[in-house]
C-alpha cells in the first residue's frame, strides 16, 4: 500500500520535491564558484597588503564582502528548502500553507525575483502560488531582505576591518593609520568640494562675484585713461577717491580734468602778468 502512495503521489508534491531538490544542487554549485571567487580576492588583498597599497585593498575588500553576501544568502535559502522538504508532508494534508513553513515558502517566492543565480526558484515560486495562492510580505525573512532588496553598500569600518581580518590571517603585519589618513583627506576634499559647489550656486556669492568683476574692470579702463592722458601727479591724487566708480563716470573725468587744468593754468598765467 505504502508503495502505491508513493507511486500515486499528487503533482504538488513531486513538482515541490523535484524544484527543492534541484534548488538544492544549484545552490551547492554556485556556492562553490563564489567561494573560489573569495579565496582570489583574499589573495588580491594579501599581495595589495605586501606591495603597501593599502588603498587598492581596501577596495578590493568591498568586492569581498559583496561576495560573502551572496553566499549568505544561499545560506538561507538552503535552510528553508531543507523546512520545506521536512514539512512537504503537512503541507500536502492542508490546502493553506502551514504556520511551520510559512516564513519559508514566503520568502522562497520573495526570492525568485532577487536571486538570479538560482532560476529554480521560478519553479519553486509558480507551484507555491498555484498551491496557496500570492504570498504575505509580512511572512518574508527580514534577514534576506536587508540582504537583497535593501542594499547599502559596506561602511569605511566594516571594510577597514575585513583588511585587518585578512592581514591577521595570513599573518601580515599591518598599520591601518596610513589607510585612515587617505581616507580622511579624500572625504575632506569631497566635502570642499561639494561646499564650492554649492556656493556656486548661491545668488550672494554670484552678486558679489559680479561686483569685484565690475570694480577689476573699472580699474582697468581707468588705468588706461590715465596713462593714455598723461595727467600730472596733482590730478592723480586728486582723482583716485572715485576709482571705483562707473566707466562712463570715469571717462567724463577723463575729457573734462585736464581742460580744466588748462583753464587754471592761464588764469595763474594772466594774474601774475598784472
Amino acid at each position: 500500500m505504502k508503495i502505491f502512495l508513493r507511486c500515486f503521489k499528487p503533482k504538488f508534491y513531486k513538482k515541490c520535491k523535484s524544484a527543492t531538490s534541484y534548488m538544492k544542487i544549484r545552490l551547492e554549485i554556485v556556492r562553490k564558484r563564489r567561494i573560489a571567487m573569495i579565496k582570489f580576492l583574499k589573495m588580491d588583498i594579501v599581495e595589495f597588503l605586501k606591495n603597501g597599497l593599502d588603498y587598492d585593498a581596501y577596495r578590493r575588500a568591498e568586492v569581498l564582502l559583496e561576495e560573502l553576501r551572496i553566499i549568505s544568502c544561499y545560506d538561507i535559502l538552503e535552510r528553508f528548502c531543507d523546512c520545506i522538504s521536512e514539512n512537504l508532508s503537512l503541507m500536502l494534508k492542508k490546502r493553506e500553507c502551514p504556520e511551520e513553513c510559512r516564513e519559508a515558502v514566503s520568502s522562497l517566492i520573495y526570492a525568485a525575483a532577487w536571486v538570479p543565480d538560482v532560476p529554480e526558484l521560478k519553479d519553486q515560486r509558480a507551484v507555491f502560488i498555484r498551491r496557496f495562492g500570492n504570498f504575505s510580505a509580512s511572512s518574508v525573512n527580514h534577514e534576506l531582505v536587508d540582504k537583497t532588496e535593501l542594499r547599502r553598500r559596506p561602511s569605511r569600518e566594516l571594510r577597514i576591518q575585513t583588511v585587518k581580518d585578512i592581514a591577521k590571517e595570513f599573518s601580515i603585519d599591518w598599520d591601518p593609520t596610513a589607510l585612515n589618513l587617505l581616507l580622511l583627506r579624500q572625504t575632506s576634499a569631497l566635502q570642499i568640494e561639494d561646499k564650492v559647489e554649492t556656493g556656486a550656486d548661491d545668488p550672494k556669492i554670484e552678486r558679489k562675484k559680479s561686483i569685484v568683476n565690475d570694480q577689476s574692470e573699472n580699474e582697468s579702463v581707468l588705468s588706461q585713461a590715465w596713462t593714455r592722458d598723461s595727467l600730472s601727479n596733482r590730478s592723480l591724487s586728486s582723482t583716485s577717491n572715485s576709482s571705483f566708480g562707473s566707466p562712463r563716470r570715469d571717462t567724463e573725468k577723463k575729457k573734462i580734468l585736464p581742460y580744466g587744468i588748462i583753464f587754471s593754468f592761464r588764469h595763474e598765467t594772466r594774474s601774475s602778468k598784472r
